[in-house]
């Protein structure tokens, strides 16, 4: 049996999330001609080169550390394809929109083997809607655009009867084994002096309740908000951070740091943020779960302008990023980080800036193959009591933020205000980065 050791991600969850059946979805358009044969294929050609597609993870309930993942021999990928009738009154925009949901709402053991389950619903010959799923434990956002792009690939290498252009990936199960190396290494005791010192007596923000957490009181599912910048918009915050030698990324913590304070009444706070962990340039194009949460330590009182805010952001996250270690790891450094969470009229915060592997939708293996987009999310079914903020800059150009929180301790307005307030501020930040900020 092919036995390796487990990434801190995949031991980090609890013992409920780790028999959950989170999934990670991803949905396309597909129109034009396309071989179905090829398709089938090039499935089972990624699941044979990524490893992680094809991985069963073993966990010991008794937590003495036994705990391993197992990689399989390549197996066919479970697809069905199914033509979709079309009723009176309905387009197909709208059963797109239907699968979206489906796909979204779809579980998976993490025990399944290979993790990937696919399926194409045909409109007719050159229309059809592709969805695909595998379990969180085996796959990141970022994962997506990896496998968009060997799909893509190895279709075109079934269709021409040559070998896929693709170098061959490095395996996740060596992600376990570096990780395992550098967490020993005399870096990793820097970045242990680095978060044990820049963590000192801080607690993580959270955000006011209108009523407190009651679990008796919990509705069947949390509830969600979509707010966003449509392709102009976002292109003047683009180009806003390009000149400050900042990324996108650094623009939306500045305006995280501006409402936060506002909200908090602080000019001192410590974010929760997620981060996809592929410093490690040879990982990039591993398919895997690599995203980490990372606390970020920003101390804003003496920023005069919001472009101070965002120099304020690139160093906090650079120097954080350099010293990324696992959130277990941190959380023991600084025991009391997460005391805040548990604080009455209060909710804990994750903000998350949604990365996807660059150009994904360069990668076409038909005329036209477009990721599925809801104009308003549906809830997630595990973000209970808490509050998070997903913004993710979509192929079209369009920004958008998805506030998922929890409808018995928050109410719907205070989130549309807080969402409000969080897009008039990147629009202020864009267009006049040199403008005075102060708290209140």
């Amino acid at each position: 049996m092919n036995r390796y050791p487990l990434t801190s991600q995949q031991k980090d969850p609890d013992r409920t999330e780790r028999h959950s059946k989170l999934v990670i979805p991803m949905v396309w358009r597909i129109t034009g001609e396309l071989r179905i044969d090829a398709l089938r294929g090039a499935l089972n050609d990624v699941v044979e080169r990524h490893e992680a597609l094809r991985t069963r993870i073993h966990y010991d309930e008794t937590d003495s550390g036994l705990d391993y993942q197992e990689v399989l021999p390549p197996l066919p990928v479970p697809f069905t394809v199914q033509d979709v009738p079309m009723a009176a009154g309905r387009s197909r925009d709208e059963v797109a929109l239907e699968l979206y949901h489906r796909a979204n709402e779809e579980l998976l053991e993490y025990s399944a083997t290979p993790s990937l389950r696919a399926n194409l619903y045909r409109f007719d010959d050159r229309d059809a809607v592709f969805t695909a799923v595998t379990h969180h434990l085996y796959g990141d956002h970022w994962s997506i655009g990896v496998f968009r792009r060997e799909v893509a690939a190895c279709y075109h290498a079934r269709l021409s009867g040559q070998p896929a252009a693709l170098k061959a990936p490095v395996q996740y199960r060596e992600y376990a084994t570096w990780q395992q190396e550098f967490l020993r290494s005399e870096r990793a005791e820097t970045s242990r002096r680095f978060w044990s010192d820049t963590l000192a007596g801080a607690e993580l923000v959270t955000l006011p309740t209108d009523r407190p957490f009651d679990p008796e009181a919990l509705t069947e599912r949390s509830a969600v908000r979509t707010f966003g910048l449509d392709a102009a918009d976002t292109a003047r915050l683009t180009a806003c951070a390009s000149a400050k030698r900042c990324s996108v990324w650094h623009l939306l913590l500045a305006a995280a740091m501006a409402l936060t304070g506002q909200v908090r009444g602080s000019t001192e706070i410590t974010l929760l943020t997620v981060n996809n962990s592929r410093e490690v340039r040879d990982f990039r194009d591993t398919i895997g779960f690599f995203a980490n949460l990372i606390p970020l330590r920003l101390r804003f009182g003496d920023c005069q302008s919001f472009g101070d805010l965002m120099m304020l952001a690139r160093r906090t996250s650079v120097a954080a990023h350099q010293n990324a270690i696992p959130i277990r790891e941190i959380l023991e450094l600084a025991p009391g980080l997460m005391n805040s969470f548990g604080a009455p009229g209060s909710m804990p915060f994750v903000f998350n800036y949604v990365r996807r592997s660059a150009f994904v939708d360069q990668y076409q293996f038909a005329d036209k193959v477009e990721q599925v987009v809801a104009p308003e999310e549906v809830p997630a079914m595990y973000h209970r009591g808490a509050c998070t903020w997903d913004v993710e800059l979509l192929g079209s150009g369009v920004l958008r933020c998805v506030i998922e929180y929890e409808p018995s301790m928050v109410d719907d307005r205070t989130i549309d205000r807080w969402g409000s307030e969080f897009i008039n501020l990147l629009l202020t930040i864009a267009d006049r980065p040199e403008q005075a900020w102060k708290l209140g």
